[in-house]
Parts: C-alpha cells; structure tokens; sequence
C-alpha cells in the first residue's frame, strides 16, 4: 500500500510541475485544446470518431494541395520511423534472393537518411546510397549521374528536412531529375520536419509517396504518421510488405471498404489531438502562416546566437525552419551537461547535436512557440554561460 501511494504522489508531482519550453523538434509544445481533446475516451467502432479519421485525412490531402483522384492519405500507428519503414517496405516489390533487377537508392546527408539505409538492410531490400555531409544539401546533378550509372534504379528516396543539422534539400528538384531521366520510377520523400510548414508541389515534384508524422509541423503529439501516397502507384503494392503491421497496401485497402476503422487498435486520444491540431493548422493560415512563424522563430534564434559568437553548422542558405546546430564553444568551462541542466531547471528544455566530427548543440524552433519564446531561450542561455564562467560573446578560435 505505502509503495502504490509513494508511486501515485510522484506520478502526480510529474503532472504538477511547470510545462517546459521544448526547442526541439517533436514531440514540440501544443496548444491546451490539443491536449483537451485527449481526454474523451473513444472506441475504436465509435462512429464520432471514425468521423474524425475520415476527416483527418481529407484535411491531410488539402495541406498537401493533392486531390483524392490522385493521392490518398494512409494513416500508421506508431512513429515517424514506422511510416517510412511501411513506406519502403510496400513500395518496393519483394524480389526472388540475388536478385538485382531493381534497386532503391538512398540519399543520404544525415541519420534519418542512414536509417533508411539501415531499413533497407533489414528488410533486403537492394540498394544504392548516395552519401554526402552532414552540412552538405543533396545536388540534383549527382542524382542525374547515379541514375545514369545504375540502370537498375527504381526507386529513389530522400529526406527533405533533414532533422540531424536542420538543412533543407532540394526535393522538387531531385524530383524533376527522376522523372525526366524515367517516369515510371518511384519517387519517396521523408517530409517529417517539413509536411505542414514547407510547401512540396507533389504534382510539380513527381512525388509518388510523401512521409510525415502526428508530432511535428501540424503540433499534435506522437503515436501515428501517415504517408500521402499516389492512388495509381498504391494501388500495385497488394503482397509487397515484409511486414502484417507496416503492410501500407493492406492499411488503405481495408479502410475503403470500412470507413474510419483499422486492421489493428489505433491510438484513439493521439488521433483526436491531431484532429484539433489539423483545425488550429488551418485556422493560422495553413502552411504559409505556420511556416513564416517557425522562420521567424530560427532567424531570431540564428541571428541573436551569432551575435553572442556562435558559429552555425549549416550555410544559412540551406537552413531549413525545423531546428538550428550550433557549434560548441571551445572555452574549457564549457559544459553542454551543466548547461542542459541549468536550463532544464528554468523550464527551457534544447537539443544535443547528432554530429559525428565536431560537438555541437541544437535548438529547435516549432511548435507553439513565437518570437517571445526565442528571446526567453537567449536571455537564458546568457544566463547559462554566465554561471558555467565562459564569457560572451564567444571570442574566435
């Protein structure tokens, strides 16, 4: 009895204290109706929300600006990750082993383009990788010239934002590449730190499956993604899937002939939230609104960290609007620990650095969070330095 009580008060301890400023990139911080519509219990059959489902992925084809002749929104349980493994995983057929007749190829200049690579391992999938750094965007030409190279390519996959260093790729580019060079290759986009606030023309682009996810650009919070998938390519994948539960084929196909379910338990409360976020994204002013406010957000962010001395990872040419890396001061009192912990403490909660050559740090800048926001975490981060004892601004190395 005493340890239920003793578990019960720290689990309410939890629920009391202060809501932290999350700049990272999702989950992110979300608005108290998102977190409102959380606590009704549906059930899976409850007509009210299979309403809800149906709903989402009509608002999720208007972000898009597809039509649904065209395009359908397939809904995943589970993270970002489980989309794109879903994706890869139907997309592309199952092949007799040793067999080389088609391949992927995987562009990568970050982790979540190594974790394809790594998803392509486990499934056995064939493939390519066309690898650069990390601060490097992808050159559509390079992709012409791998195309040309590997004549067994038939599908290509990239990452828009690449949530590793925060840079932006060329993806309508790329995109236009692939299709000129063979039309009837597939062409697969990782919008997760994009879809919602950076507009892909998918027609204009050739996009054949668009990947996102619940907590990102949208704010609502984690537990399902979804893939915006081409009607026409969709429709050939029927017993392509390595997978029951990631089977992206099976998931729309059961859903036509029964609207608002799903084959396995879907997370009721997440999608509920997401139904809301999906009402609050449009009430903003869509994509254009959301994404001038988190630009705004990382060039605050950008330019006040450079003033203080900070060198950024990325060329700001290629910045996208997710999530900025800072290169660590080389001052010896420099703590990223001692500094995470002092911020913590204040409710301000930042994004170590993914980078495998240099140490760095990272602060994203999306969800609901504005221009106040982005001052607080610099005035804080000042704080910050002034207690470890490394002065600013940073002098140069």
């Amino acid at each position: 009895m005493f340890r239920r009580a003793a578990a019960l008060h720290r689990l309410f301890s939890i629920i009391r204290k202060p809501q932290v400023k999350l700049f990272t990139p999702g989950p992110l911080n979300t608005t108290p109706t998102v977190r409102e519509a959380m606590m009704y219990d549906f059930g899976s059959r409850d007509p009210d929300f299979g309403k809800i489902v149906e709903d989402i992925k009509v608002r999720l084809l208007k972000i898009a600006d597809v039509k649904p002749k065209d395009y359908a929104a397939v809904l995943v349980q589970g993270n970002g990750t489980y989309a794109v493994e879903s994706c890869l995983g139907t997309a592309f057929p199952r092949l007799d082993p040793g067999d080389r007749s088609q391949r992927m190829l995987i562009i990568a200049n970050g982790s979540y383009g190594e974790r394809q690579v790594k998803i392509c391992e486990v499934l056995g999938i064939p493939h390519i990788v066309l690898r650069y750094a990390d601060s490097e965007i992808v050159n559509p030409d390079d992709v012409k010239r791998q195309l040309n190279e590997h004549h067994q390519i038939t599908h290509v996959s990239v990452i828009h934002s690449e949530t590793t260093t925060g840079i932006i790729n060329p993806c309508l580019e790329i995109g236009k590449v692939v299709h000129e060079h063979n039309p009837n290759l597939i062409y697969i986009v990782d919008g997760m730190s994009s879809f919602g606030a950076v507009h892909l023309d998918l027609y204009e682009g050739h996009v054949n499956y668009l990947i996102s996810s619940s907590n990102k650009m949208i704010q609502g919070v984690p537990g399902f993604a979804f893939v915006i998938a081409k009607l026409s390519d969709l429709m050939q994948c029927q017993g392509n899937s390595r997978s029951v539960g990631l089977d992206l084929y099976e998931q729309w196909d059961y859903q036509l002939s029964n609207p608002g379910q799903f084959r396995f338990t879907p997370p009721t409360h997440v999608m509920a939230a997401f139904h809301q976020a999906l009402v609050e994204h449009e009430a903003e002013g869509g994509v254009k609104a959301r994404g001038e406010r988190y630009r705004n957000n990382q060039r605050i962010l950008s330019e006040e960290m450079r003033k203080l001395g900070f060198k950024l990872y990325v060329d700001p040419k290629n910045q996208g609007v997710c999530i900025t890396t800072f290169m660590q001061p080389s001052h010896p009192k420099f703590n990223f620990k001692v500094l995470y912990d002092y911020l913590a403490e204040r409710n301000i909660v930042i994004y170590p650095g993914k980078l495998s050559k240099a140490p760095s740090f990272r602060l994203g800048n999306i969800g609901e969070l504005y221009a106040d926001d982005m001052y607080e975490c610099i005035n804080k981060l000042k704080e910050g330095f002034k207690f470890m004892g490394v002065p600013l601004p940073l002098e140069e190395d």
